[in-house]
């Protein structure tokens, strides 16, 4: 029988209508507040303590978003914002929250004390954050990967990091020496190209090639191989489960299987070798014994991977992976490698010398786990930051980007009371450049003004606080950081401004399940 409340909405509290908006409100500024600090080259860190009394130290928005026990709905809402914006972007988190507080607070004092209401706040939300977008977009420039814009964008992403200034040398060395390999389809894609690797048992450090945290399959096996021709293999390496032999209980049958498991071994390794692999790396879920010693007999240099290390390797050596027997007849299946090693004391594969598209690995040191962790993140930061810059362009850093497109927004002109929907968006334009400001240890508000009056492309200098060219200061930043910011924060103001009742209600997955079904 069904349940008769399926589906049904109860009311938490009475007038709760009324004070959802100041609930919800109060959540998002209590997320914000908890990372607004860390904005800006002079942000502060944040030390994050779980249970068990583990301790790191960070001020990358996201990492300390995701360790927050949020449990409002609203400040889940808000994580998971910032979780996107790293997804897409990489960066530019703690500047999409920051600005959903600003949108959300200026949005409320629309609705509360002037009496507007919630559909034409977001109307002008909806409107000014489209065309605040495309004002970013017409004033950005172009970079190419030679240029000295593109240094300037990765020192001024890892200028708030732990050793920023080293990561920054580390990056751009990797971006300048994958170059335009790591072009695809007209789009850079560093992820295909820059492998980012952690190891406090080592210095920071570029490797042209590709480095896998793994050792060999056997002790015993080759520790390095000249002429490398590479086999990748996704086959069963153990054809006879161990389950099977041990089910059976006829002596007879057991020794038939095992002599049918030897075999087939070899018959695998046989085939594999007779491509002229010497160099064989293994995503199988099992390898047999029986493999391992008949690779150890024909010294042949054999390792584990990870199924999602098969596509960098593959397009670093051009190798093809084997899926099944008959792909090793195949003529294309191996790649090729001038060197293939071990390194021992470390457990670290180095491949180098691939003949497939060039590929380099980053190699970032720490003195303890927690620190290694964080440089690790600021690395992949400088990297996603470059690859945005490359693709959409660039604009002056600093929050002078936002500012200088305010006025012009102001002009927009909208239809009713949908005009004062855009001074929320506004609002949160002259948000980035004043919370950096404060940062700072200067009056936010008193600079903002100052760089008000000065040309486009201008912002304050953090460290004199006069007005300064931005862009001969070298300070800036991707515009894709800057739009999809705004725009994560434009959604998640819209969706709170709308809320007017928090509601308790019946599993909504099963309800939506049941919907489906229908």
């Amino acid at each position: 029988m069904s349940n008769p409340n399926f589906g049904v909405w109860r009311p938490v509290a009475e007038n709760v209508e009324l004070n959802a908006l100041e609930s919800n409100s109060n959540a998002v500024m209590a997320v914000a507040d908890t990372v607004r600090t860390t904005l800006g080259p002079k942000g502060l860190d944040k030390l994050l303590i779980d249970q068990a009394m583990n301790r790191h130290v960070s001020n990358d928005g996201v990492t300390i978003l995701l360790s927050l026990k949020a449990i409002h709905p609203v400040a889940r809402m808000i994580v998971e914002i910032a979780e996107r914006q790293e997804q897409l972007v990489g960066d530019g988190t703690t500047t999409a929250v920051v600005m959903s507080a600003e949108m959300i607070k200026e949005g409320k004092r629309l609705v509360k004390e002037l009496g507007v209401h919630p559909t034409k706040v977001v109307e002008g939300i909806d409107s000014g954050v489209r065309h605040a977008c495309q004002l970013l977009e017409s004033e950005a420039k172009r970079i190419s990967i030679n240029d000295v814009e593109l240094e300037q964008i990765v020192r001024t992403s890892l200028a708030s990091k732990l050793d920023g200034k080293r990561l920054a040398e580390l990056v751009i060395s990797a971006l300048r020496t994958v170059g335009e390999n790591a072009r695809y389809n007209g789009q850079y894609d560093f992820n295909k190209s820059i492998m980012v690797i952690r190891k406090t048992s080592m210095e920071d450090q570029i490797i042209n090639g590709v480095v896998l945290e793994r050792k060999k399959l056997d002790p015993e096996l080759p520790m390095e191989i000249h002429n490398a021709k590479v086999m990748i293999t996704k086959l069963d390496l153990k054809p006879v489960k161990e389950s099977w032999i041990k089910e059976n209980n006829k002596y007879q049958e057991i020794l038939l299987m095992e002599n049918d498991r030897i075999k087939k071994s070899k018959e695998m390794v046989d085939a594999m070798l007779a491509t002229g692999a010497n160099v064989i790396l293994i995503a199988s879920p099992e390898v047999d014994q029986a493999v391992e010693d008949m690779l150890v007999a024909k010294r042949v240099f054999a390792a584990r991977i990870a199924t999602e290390e098969i596509e960098h390797l593959s397009r670093y050596t051009g190798a093809k992976p084997v899926r099944v027997m008959e792909d090793l007849s195949r003529p294309d299946i191996l790649g090729t490698a001038e060197r293939v090693r071990e390194d021992e004391d470390n457990n670290m594969i180095y491949l180098e010398g691939g003949s497939g598209r060039n590929m380099v690995t980053i190699v970032v040191s720490g003195t303890t786990k927690e620190t290694s962790l964080e440089r690790w993140r600021a690395a992949i930061d400088g990297v996603n930051a470059a690859e945005a810059a490359l693709n959409k362009g660039v604009v002056p850093g600093g929050g002078a980007a936002e500012l200088h497109v305010v006025e012009k927004v102001k002009s927009l002109r909208l239809k009713g009371l949908e005009q004062v929907g855009l001074e929320v968006v506004t609002s949160a334009l002259e948000s980035i450049m004043r919370q950096i400001l404060t940062n700072a240890g200067f009056n936010g508000l008193e600079k903002v003004m100052a760089a008000k009056a000065s040309p486009p492309g201008f912002g304050i200098d953090i460290n004199s606080g006069e007005p300064v060219d931005m862009w001969k200061m070298g300070v800036i930043d991707p515009l894709m950081v800057k739009t999809m910011a705004l725009q994560a924060a434009g959604e998640i103001a819209k969706s709170v401004l709308r809320i007017d009742r928090n509601l308790a209600a019946e599993d909504l997955s099963q309800q939506a399940l049941s919907e489906t079904k229908r």
